[in-house]
């Protein structure tokens, strides 16, 4: 069911690889035509680890996903998962895998209950510890009072849940998860952030790719940070909120003078002043509520620190 059929398959070798981390890519890029999709990617996740790659559409993320998965061969660099090279031996990493695709959702015409049951038995496990196994997860992403309806009959974010469920039952040695939680409300999007770190818990390694730096935040061990096709940083997400050199956002109407301020992005009506203390958030909220009106004052998190990342790289590559 999860089995990826790609470009490269006839390239599969015997594998020779074996025990390392679970995922370990070194400057992949891939190019479409004349233009790079991915241009450097270069990261690593550890066993039993949930590490997420996060940036905007169009970044680079499926594309990465999708060569790690063995489901797309690099123009350049190397990927190994679980010590097997995702090009010549890609036969042992499918294997040993699951991966849920972006827009990909399970069996139309099964219940939830078959949909996970039988693709477990497909995968080796007994037909009990199928059902059993499938019981557990369908109740952990809230689907258990729906494991008897079709698929067909349930809702788009309902469908996504199962195909969620799916994959987090194998059990697999390294999984891969593609925006997993993209269009799930915000009730949903926690149970499901709870069943995939039960999994990380039970000793799973997961990439894991989003938009939502919030989400990223909240669930990641660790963070990778990707634009335009390059990883720009990667840690644990409060060491790079930590690292930047101011605490608090204010957002508030765009004014005039906004470009006196050096710590400030422009959102159009709208802007983003940055300040490195306290006391200067304090000082700031009181002189700029005289010319303008405020809407949010915050302590600075991932998004800030991924915009300066950003800007940081773009930087040096124009130097």
């Amino acid at each position: 069911m999860f089995t990826v059929i790609g470009e490269i398959s006839d390239a599969c070798t015997t594998a020779v690889g074996g025990p390392a981390g679970a995922v370990e890519a070194v400057e992949l890029g891939r190019k479409y035509g004349k233009v790079w999709g991915l241009r450097n990617a270069t990261f690593n996740v550890r066993r039993g680890e949930l590490v997420v790659l996060v940036g905007p559409n169009g970044a680079g993320k499926t594309t990465t996903i999708r060569i790690l998965t063995s489901n797309l061969r690099p123009s350049k660099g190397r990927a190994t998962v679980l010590g097997f090279d995702v090009v010549k031996e890609c036969r042992e990493v499918r294997r040993k895998i699951a991966y849920m695709p972006q827009d990909f959702t399970v069996g139309w015409d099964h219940t939830p209950s078959e949909a996970l049951t039988w693709n477990l038995v497909a995968r080796g496990w007994p037909i009990s510890d199928a059902k059993a196994q499938a019981r557990r997860w369908l109740e952990l992403v809230g689907l258990w009072e729906y494991r008897d309806r079709p698929l067909r009959t349930l809702s788009e974010e309902q469908r996504r849940r199962a195909t969620v469920a799916a994959v987090l039952a194998t059990e697999a040695d390294a999984m891969f998860l593609d925006e997993p939680t993209v269009e799930l409300d915000v009730k949903v999007r926690h149970n499901v952030w709870r069943a995939i770190r039960e999994t990380v818990t039970d000793g799973a390694s997961i990439l894991l790719t989003t938009h939502d730096m919030r989400e990223a935040e909240i669930i990641g061990d660790r963070v990778v940070l990707i634009d335009s096709g390059i990883t720009v940083a990667e840690g644990r997400p409060y060491e790079l909120v930590r690292a930047l050199p101011y605490e608090y956002r204010i957002v508030l109407e765009k004014f005039e003078g906004l470009e006196e301020f050096t710590s400030s992005i422009d959102l159009g009506d709208r802007a983003v002043v940055y300040a490195r203390s306290y006391g200067e958030m304090v000082r700031l909220v009181e002189e700029l509520g005289r010319v303008t009106t405020i809407h949010l004052v915050d302590k600075v998190g991932l998004e800030d620190a991924y915009l300066r990342l950003v800007s940081d790289s773009e930087s040096r590559e124009a130097a």
